[in-house]
C-alpha cells in the first residue's frame, strides 16, 4: 500500500514490487515492479511471461480534474509540443514521438517513444502507458520492455491491460477511492477552443507529472 489513503499497487502474475525503487511521501507515490524471481533472488518465485519493468505513479488527491472528464482531449494534447515536453524524461519535446493512443472505458492508453535518458535503466525507448482515475487520484501505469529482449506491441499492450486491471481490482470498493467527477468547464465557440475540462487551467497534467 502507498499514500496516506492506502492505494494498493499490484501487478500481473510474475511481477513484484521492488521496495528499493519505491518512493512514497504520503501524498504521491512511485512504484516499480519487476520479475519476482529477480527481486526476491529466488528461482522458485514466479516469473512474468513478458520481460518488462512496470511502473506506477500515483498523484496527490484532488477534485480539480479527472481523466474520465478529459478523455476527448488527451490525444490532441499529447501530440502538442507541450504534451510531448511533459512526456519527455528530459522535458524536451523533440525526444518524444506519440505512436498511438486509444480510449478503453474510462482509461486512456498511450504508446510513445522517448529517446532521452531516464531513471529506469535497461529498458527500450518505446513504452505503453495507461492513465486512469483512482477516486480523487490519477494513476499513471507504464510497461517498459527490457532493452535486450524481443517484446511485441501486442504483448506490451496485454501486459498493460492486465496491470491496470490488477490495480483497479485491488482498489475496488475502498471508500476514499469512490469516483470523483470534476465539473466540466463550459467551452466557448472560440477558435481554437481550449481542451474540454480546462486541462491547462485546472492543472490536470501538473498532477500527472509532478
Amino acid at each position: 500500500m502507498v499514500t496516506q489513503s492506502a492505494v494498493v499497487v499490484t501487478g500481473p502474475e510474475g511481477y513484484c514490487v521492488d521496495e528499493t525503487a519505491t518512493r512514497d511521501d504520503g501524498a504521491t507515490a512511485f512504484v516499480l515492479l519487476g520479475n519476482c524471481a529477480a527481486i526476491s533472488n529466488s528461482r522458485r518465485a514466479d516469473q512474468p511471461s513478458v520481460p518488462a519493468v512496470l511502473t506506477a505513479a500515483i498523484s496527490a488527491p484532488s477534485d480539480s480534474g479527472s481523466i474520465a472528464d478529459s478523455l476527448p482531449d488527451l490525444d490532441a494534447f499529447f501530440r502538442t509540443d507541450q504534451g510531448r515536453t511533459l512526456l519527455s524524461r528530459t522535458e524536451e519535446a523533440a525526444t518524444v514521438s506519440v505512436l498511438d493512443t486509444r480510449t478503453e472505458g474510462a482509461m486512456f492508453l498511450l504508446h510513445a517513444s522517448d529517446i532521452s535518458a531516464g531513471p529506469v535503466e535497461g529498458v527500450q525507448d518505446d513504452y505503453w502507458r495507461a492513465y486512469l482515475d483512482l477516486g480523487p487520484r490519477i494513476a499513471t501505469l507504464s510497461v517498459l520492455a527490457l532493452e535486450d529482449r524481443d517484446v511485441s506491441e501486442a504483448e506490451s499492450l496485454a501486459t498493460l491491460r492486465a496491470f491496470a486491471g490488477a490495480v483497479q481490482s485491488a482498489n475496488f470498493g475502498q471508500g476514499d477511492l469512490a469516483p470523483v467527477v470534476a465539473p466540466v468547464a463550459p467551452v466557448t465557440p472560440a477558435a481554437p477552443p481550449p481542451p474540454r475540462g480546462g486541462l491547462f487551467e485546472i492543472g490536470l497534467f501538473r498532477r500527472i507529472f509532478e
